[in-house]
């Protein structure tokens, strides 16, 4: 049960706007939207950065959404994995492959920079205060741009923010 009750679009009018657009958008109102959406501002802000982290950008939201759920399971959050791995299956990639992006990326199929993009995001996620030049070097090396760096560690970030929030508040799986 969530420590905090989940909204709906009849709530307010600023609250209405954005879940409606996020429906619209990701075709549903994930429970994370709900439970933020208890302080308006939070909630349009969150919406505007999951928009330009996880809607737009150079990297493909397979990779993007490969990274929200080796997060999510880097911080055993339930809730993430299911979120992710929902979004994955929606993007057409298979289940046993949604598996291996879960338990072991290193064998999901991707080409080698988004490997190397990976392994910068979990560098991130687990190992944040060991700035080691090593992991970012190695992407440059697989053809990773700057952006492209600083866009998957975004996509990090984001994913780690809303997995341990729904961690936090208990929130039920989508």
């Amino acid at each position: 049960m969530s420590h905090i009750p989940l909204v709906d679009s009849h709530s307010d009018p600023r609250v209405a706007e954005v879940l409606d657009d996020i429906r619209i958008t990701l075709g549903m109102v994930p429970a994370i939207f709900r439970a933020i959406g208890n302080n308006p501002t939070i909630l349009a802000s969150l919406w505007n950065r999951y928009q330009h982290v996880m809607l737009t950008g150079n990297l493909s939201p397979k990779l993007k959404e490969g990274i929200g759920l080796m997060v999510a399971a880097d911080e055993h959050s339930d809730y993430g994995i299911a979120l992710h791995s929902k979004a994955l299956e929606k993007l057409g990639v298979d289940p046993h492959e949604v598996l291996r992006i879960r338990t072991n990326p290193d064998h999901a199929h991707y080409e080698p920079k988004d490997h190397a993009l990976l392994e910068v995001a979990r560098h991130q996620n687990n190992n944040p205060y060991d700035h080691s030049g090593e992991v970012t070097d190695a992407a440059r090396m697989a053809g990773a741009s700057d952006a492209e760096i600083i866009e998957a560690l975004a996509a990090a970030g984001l994913a780690c923010e809303l997995s341990r929030t729904a961690a936090f508040l208990s929130l039920p799986s989508d």
